[in-house]
């Protein structure tokens, strides 16, 4: 099972969604510790070696999987409203 972290960025924003959706976040994030890459809802991101992220709906979970550490941390929480923005939040995966 993997272990997650948050870093501050995704905790901030984690911490102001409603509490129906953080416990709808929570769920798929525990779903994603204990079966990894092989969840439904995880693609690699393009041209990011450890970035990921988790479709739930319009919103994704970025995060980035340190499999030496067996350790995922969620580096942001958003909702996608269009291409762009993964190309925002590349920089956060480095």
């Amino acid at each position: 099972m993997l272990q997650i972290d948050f870093t501050q960025r995704a905790e901030r924003e984690f911490g102001k969604l409603t509490e129906k959706l953080r416990s709808r976040i929570s769920i798929q994030l525990k779903n994603l510790a204990k079966q990894g890459l092989s969840h439904k809802h995880v693609k690699k991101i393009q041209g990011q070696e450890i970035g990921y992220r988790l479709r739930m709906g319009r919103w994704r979970v970025l995060f980035a999987l340190f499999l030496e550490e067996q350790r995922i941390e969620v580096v942001d929480v958003f909702l996608k409203k269009g291409k762009s923005d993964y190309q925002k939040r590349k920089r956060l995966l480095s």
